[in-house]
């Protein structure tokens, strides 16, 4: 099997640290609004994957976090304050709708579901292992990782130091904060200001009071629940700089080994010739697809674009996925309850397609023309590929 690792820049060979197990790690919602489809994407992606590497034998560990707090001031503390209603109370409530929505696309529960906002002392822990090897600094309660102590860093992305400003800047990465000893660098812990605004909360720290920064969190929880080095680290491609690379150098740093063998990042979904973004407004949500198309066709809509890709959303596309669904599942409906297996070699063939960089569109391909000569057993592979065997084909709402 052979995914591309964006560490490398090209296909690998997979080959997890453990011959029977997989640990996996992908970055989560920060919750503040609704499912679109971009999410879904990225999630169903790693969901298959997940599936598969059971398929073939794995036992698999899955993590994913929740991003309810970091150091930003924008995001979820924004808009708690614009709803007045609490930060927490706000990220439970679109955490929840998230679940709900990704339950109705047959979405696999991670093993692990981690808030942020209750895994603060695992990050306060990796912060004083940090300070204690003078990889960060303390000033004025808040601490930073000094970038200039690690030489690799950027050997993800691979940008130079003036692109990392400017994708810095977009995310608002405080790059104007005179405590800084160089603008990359990376807030670990936000001090609480003295006259801090109600909405925005503090927790205790041996560093005083305040809140842990986005990017330490995710070196956190996955260290803690996962290990120190872990086999795959995914997310969106967006994600690659500043928020990956500043987890290899925080996890790397406290631990001296390597953080993860494998960065995998799913290609970005667009709409109407733009980024699809709460930012933009050119949201697509599956819950709104829901009402008219049914959970099997927004999976084989995802599915049909290679994870690693990006696309642009067309509703002939959905259009098409849905009868693509149909066609399937009037020959799973028509083979009835007692289903034989399918051919070896039909799964061998069907293998093969997965094993090169798990290839979906070319999986759902064959998984058609197997429907259209009417094979026996395709419930095996439509189960692999985490559709609903029995679902309806047709919409839920």
């Amino acid at each position: 099997m052979n995914l591309l690792n964006s560490l490398s820049g090209k296909p690998e060979p997979f080959k997890p640290l453990n011959e029977k197990k997989v640990t996996i790690y992908v970055c989560g919602i920060t919750p503040y609004d609704t499912t679109h489809l971009g999410h879904a994407f990225t999630y169903i992606s790693f969901d298959v994957l997940i599936r598969y590497l059971k398929f073939k034998g794995f036992k698999v560990i899955y993590t994913q976090n929740v991003t309810d707090i970091n150091d930003r001031d924008q995001d979820i503390l924004q808009r708690a304050k614009e709803e007045n209603i609490p930060w927490d109370k706000l990220g439970s409530f679109w955490t929840k709708k998230f679940l709900e929505d990704m339950k109705a696309l047959n979405w696999t529960l991670p093993d692990h579901y981690l808030k942020a906002s209750e895994n603060i002392p695992q990050m306060i822990d990796l912060i004083k292992k940090l300070l204690k090897k003078r990889l960060a600094y303390k000033i004025n309660g808040s601490v930073y990782l000094d970038i200039a102590k690690f030489p690799n860093f950027g050997k993800l992305g691979r940008l130079s130091k003036d692109e990392m400003m400017k994708v810095a800047k977009d995310f608002e990465e405080d790059l104007k904060n005179p405590d800084k000893k160089n603008p990359l660098d990376i807030t670990l812990w936000r001090a609480s200001e003295k006259n801090q605004p109600a909405h925005i909360p503090s927790f205790d720290s041996p560093f005083g009071k305040g809140r842990p920064g986005w990017h330490i969190e995710c070196s956190a929880m996955s260290i803690s629940s996962l290990g120190e080095t872990i086999d795959i680290h995914g997310g969106g491609t967006d994600l690659k700089f500043p928020h990956h690379e500043a987890e290899i150098a925080q996890s790397e740093g406290a631990t001296g080994k390597p953080f993860a063998k494998y960065w995998l990042h799913t290609g970005t979904v667009f709409y109407q010739g733009e980024k699809m973004s709460k930012s933009k407004g050119n949201l697509v949500l599956v819950s709104d697809l829901l009402k008219k198309y049914s959970a099997n066709a927004i999976r084989w809509l995802l599915l049909s674009h290679h994870w690693s890709k990006n696309w642009e959303y067309q509703e002939a596309d959905l259009i098409k996925a849905q009868k693509n669904v149909g066609t399937v599942e009037k020959v799973l409906a028509s083979q009835g309850p007692a289903l034989k297996s399918l051919e070896a070699e039909h799964t061998w063939q069907f293998s093969r397609i997965m094993d090169q960089n798990l290839d979906t569109p070319k999986a759902l391909q064959f998984l058609l023309k197997l429907a259209r000569q009417d094979k026996k057993g395709l419930s095996k592979l439509y189960k692999i590929l985490g559709f609903e065997v029995n679902a309806t084909s047709l919409p839920s709402g």
